[in-house]
């Protein structure tokens, strides 16, 4: 399956405290946003587009399920959603539940990648 782009977000429900990320690859960027951290964003350079693709090619988010859910409560609650261009190609959503665990644990990376990487940069260009 062919994605340009993937957005995720995840509550956790016990606090409210939520974040999101986007990896845009026609735009070659990525924007993340976070309770206490605000909106941030880097250029997908060489080095970024590198450690983003292998980590996707572990976590394979076109292969996940459309659910995931597991009898917990307070957890975390979380949506991926894959896009073409404009058009939505795959969602997968979770409550308690995920992927298997090899697999979500390199989207985890992924994940805790660009939430670093971000930091080096800061606010997206339109909101300096």
């Amino acid at each position: 399956m062919k994605f340009s782009k993937l957005v995720y977000t995840e509550t956790r429900p016990a606090d409210g405290i939520g974040r999101s990320m986007t990896v845009d690859f026609e735009l070659e960027e990525i924007t993340v946003d976070s309770a206490g951290g605000g909106v941030r964003w880097c250029r997908l350079g060489t080095h970024e587009r590198s450690a983003v693709d292998a980590k996707l090619s572990s976590s394979r988010p076109e292969e996940w399920a459309e659910r995931y859910a597991a009898p917990l409560g307070n957890g975390l609650d979380w949506t991926l959603r894959l896009f073409d261009g404009a058009a939505l190609v795959k969602t997968s959503h979770g409550t308690n539940g995920f992927p298997p665990a090899d697999r979500w644990d390199a989207f985890r990376l992924l994940a805790d990648f660009c939430f670093t990487v971000t930091r080096r940069y800061g606010a997206p260009p339109e909101a300096r």
